[in-house]
């Protein structure tokens, strides 16, 4: 019994191998022991065997299945299928999408390039305002700056009964001021050159015109015409409210419509000289002619009711139109261009007198 506790077996190939393993007695040694010696040192060294073997072989099972092993080594060899019951089992990703390819190239948006574009035009429309309101202010006759103007001027009847009429057009501002005596300094200096300037009486700030036409590319031609001079220009709509004046004689009212209408007309007729005068024929200076006389003829019976600073206006006006009809008539025959621009200033002189006289009749 004691001697099977030390055998190990071994299965190979499904056949069981014994090995046996003895302590065999030296019986070659000296017999300098007794036998009662012999015995201890047998059973001392079968005792130490014992233990060392038994932190090697394991227990309880002293058997070894190659077999078995072998099987284990196949399955493991093949692909993982999960079954449902293994707790070890690979898991899928937790809520991992893959990025599609049109992901990956698509365009960033370009939020800094839109965010600097925007404050650029922040930036722009803050300062043309401001230009804006230095050159034009806040005054009631300015019109707006895409505001056509009409050609004709309303007869007397058309304008609803016995009111003046009104009188639109394009002007050439070449500055704005506070005070009157600063501008008369540049408007002096303007004229010295040889060109038209004028400031108006009753806005605020003071405007300098430098120039008007009957539409906005009438004014245009007469605002390149300064950039030679170095001189900076606005265009813009400028208008008299003559309707504003109610309750004057219907001669006063005829006589002003008339002035207006040939105002309007001389205005045309000078700017055509600018761009070569293809409408400044013999024929229409003296259309211009007895159209003068026939206002200078009805002014003193047109005049008799108003007042005397109105009058006073009224005088100048009329004197101002017989000027510009004569500075044409006197470029249809000398050609030079020194008379277009003395035609511009008795109108733009005009345009002030006009506008004083209906902000003293309202």
């Amino acid at each position: 019994m004691e001697q099977d506790k030390y055998k190990i077996s071994v299965r190979l190939n499904g056949k069981e191998q014994k090995i046996e393993d003895r302590i065999r007695e030296d019986d070659s040694s000296k017999n300098t022991h007794n036998a009662q010696d012999v015995s201890e040192e047998i059973v001392a060294a079968r005792d130490n065997t014992a233990e060392d073997l038994s932190e090697i072989i394991p227990q309880p099972d002293n058997i070894i299945d190659f077999g078995s092993k072998q099987e284990e080594r196949k399955r493991n060899q093949q692909p993982y299928w999960d079954d449902g019951f293994s707790e070890k089992s690979p898991k899928l990703p937790f809520k991992r999408k893959k990025k599609s390819y049109h992901a990956k190239n698509k365009p960033k948006f370009p939020v800094m390039l839109v965010v600097a574009l925007f404050s650029a035009v922040i930036v722009g429309l803050s300062l043309g305002f401001m230009v804006l309101t230095v050159f034009t202010g806040s005054g009631a006759s300015i019109a707006g700056a895409g505001e056509t103007v009409t050609s004709a001027i309303p007869t007397a009847a058309e304008a609803g009964g016995n009111t003046f009429p009104d009188l639109a057009l394009e002007v050439v501002q070449g500055g704005a001021f506070g005070e009157q005596s600063t501008g008369q300094e540049i408007v002096a200096k303007l004229q010295e050159q040889g060109l038209a300037a004028a400031l108006t009486q009753s806005t605020d700030p003071i405007y300098m015109f430098i120039g008007a036409g009957g539409d906005r590319a009438q004014a245009t031609k007469i605002s390149s015409l300064y950039e030679g001079y170095g001189q900076d220009t606005y265009l813009k709509t400028y208008r008299v409210d003559g309707q504003t004046v109610t309750g004057q004689a219907e001669e006063v009212t005829a006589w002003f419509t008339n002035a207006i209408s040939h105002y309007k007309e001389l205005l045309q007729l000078t700017v055509d000289g600018f761009g070569g005068g293809s409408l400044l024929t013999s024929e229409r200076i003296e259309q211009v002619e007895k159209t003068t006389a026939s206002l200078q003829a009805d002014r003193d019976q047109a005049f008799t009711n108003l007042n005397q600073p109105v009058q006073d206006q009224a005088l100048a006006l009329g004197d101002n139109l017989v000027l510009a009809g004569d500075k044409l008539s006197a470029y249809v025959n000398s050609k030079e261009e020194k008379d277009l621009w003395q035609a511009q200033q008795a109108l733009l002189d005009a345009l002030v007198n006009y506008e004083l006289i209906v902000e003293a009749l309202q």
